[in-house]
């Protein structure tokens, strides 16, 4: 769907040389090295186009994730530490990711399972790109549908792991209000992802002329999706996240209009004329919010890191719904004088459908088997003495400050924002009838 999604910019890191010194010139202690350092930049490579290959940004991911994996856990290679046990790798080095919605002053963490969930989180918010790049074709078939719908479904899985399996495995587990390691911030993601992949079920049934009924629920179900998605980030500084938690407001008026207009539809099926009116003026009521909203949506700025706006009411599929929710509501009018007689009443028919088919669920995600480079040979010749040496961020958070900052450290400088490639949109409308754009 054109301009249909708002979408925050990519993380930004600084390049790795993975250039650490070995007590041994063991040749795959070498080839580890060099490997973690070009898959990585490969990795980050594929993910400035939202036009890359899914499958060979998917392969090359998980090849710089088995390689990491050495840095992260024991492996069993020291029979004094279980395999799950942190590797005595982990604190080597120090990464640096900026947040995607904070700006270019980076985090800092010399933790090896802050990369892991840095290059994940980088990878779920490519997914969420690469989808808008599908969307973006004037006319969608079966197959890009289904290939955006799963890219949601993968990116809400990539997030729900690193929200209940990484997060609590990191040493330090601090961080700024709207930093991508905030709940409330992956929580509105994964909220996003399902929603939005929903949205490409609610336009298929549509367009295949599903019954009223299932479509008012799936719209409704929609609908509290991007409500709970902008309560997870209504507390945020609104300099930061306004534009993107109104996007989600605006979403979910439109899909309550949605829910209440198929609700009228089915009413009306039903020969209850006088509730069909009522539940379609209420979709008046929701659509006139979502108009508002969309308003309110082009006059916030983005924050300076970039990012991709949305242009909803220009869209076909928006446009489409008031003129329906019209020729619906004019219909029932008809009827209910030449048949029904029924009084409209003054309460709103409740929404209280579940729906049954079509409801997302992340689509789980797991790391790769551990490269076949790391054997306990190659694990024992990294030199922990000539490498950077760990402080243990809780006892550094204890020292006193100076005016450096809090706990002594020189503030970060900025770094380089991605280049990323833009999304190529198409401005012409979908040949079909509902303008979901889903053949």
């Amino acid at each position: 769907m054109s301009h249909w999604f708002h979408r925050n910019a990519l993380k930004c890191t600084t390049s790795q040389t993975f250039a650490l010194s070995l007590v041994s010139a063991q040749p795959q202690a070498i080839q580890l090295c060099d490997r973690l350092k070009s898959a990585r930049l490969m990795a980050l490579d594929l993910m400035t186009d939202p036009s890359s290959d899914a499958q060979a940004v998917d392969q090359q991911l998980r090849h710089y994730l088995s390689l990491l994996l050495g840095f992260v856990f024991n492996h069993s290679f020291d029979p004094n530490h279980g395999p799950t046990d942190s590797s005595k790798l982990r604190h080597y080095i120090k990464f640096k990711w900026t947040d995607s919605l904070l700006g270019a002053i980076p985090c800092v963490r010399q933790d090896s399972v802050f990369e892991l969930i840095s290059i994940c989180y980088e990878y779920a918010i490519w997914l969420t790109k690469h989808c808008a790049q599908l969307a973006a074709k004037p006319d969608i078939d079966m197959e890009a549908a289904k290939e955006c719908h799963k890219c949601l479904r993968k990116a809400a899985g990539v997030l729900t792991a690193i929200q209940n399996e990484w997060c609590e495995r990191l040493l330090e587990r601090s961080f700024v209000a709207g930093a991508d390691l905030d709940p409330r911030v992956i929580t509105a993601y994964i909220l996003q992802c399902q929603a939005e992949a929903q949205e490409v079920t609610i336009a298929r049934a549509i367009e295949l002329k599903h019954n009223p009924t299932l479509v008012s629920a799936l719209a409704n179900e929609t609908s509290k999706m991007f409500l709970s998605a902008a309560g997870a980030v209504k507390a945020l500084d609104p300099t930061k996240v306004a534009k993107w938690m109104t996007y989600f407001q605006l979403k979910s008026a439109f899909y309550e209009s949605y829910a209440f207009c198929y609700l009228g539809e089915s009413l009306l099926e039903q020969e209850k004329c006088g509730e069909a009116i009522r539940a379609l003026e209420e979709s008046e009521k929701f659509y006139d919010i979502s108009m508002k909203l969309c308003k309110e949506y082009r006059k916030l700025k983005a924050p300076a890191m970039g990012g991709t706006g949305a242009k909803i009411d220009e869209h076909l599929f928006f446009r489409k719904l008031q003129p329906l929710v019209k020729r619906t509501k004019d219909k029932c009018v008809r009827e209910n004088g030449f048949i029904f007689h029924d009084t409209v009443p003054k309460d709103c028919p409740v929404l209280e459908l579940k729906a049954t088919h079509g409801l997302v669920t992340p689509e789980e995600f797991s790391m790769p088997p551990l490269h076949e480079l790391w054997t306990a040979e190659s694990y024992a010749a990294f030199n922990l003495a000539q490498n950077v040496t760990f402080v243990d961020p809780r006892k550094k958070a204890d020292k006193k400050g100076d005016k450096k900052g809090e706990s002594g450290d020189k503030p970060e400088e900025p770094i380089p924002m991605v280049n990323e490639k833009p999304i190529k949109y198409s401005e012409t409308d979908p040949k079909n009838q509902s303008g979901c754009q889903i053949q």
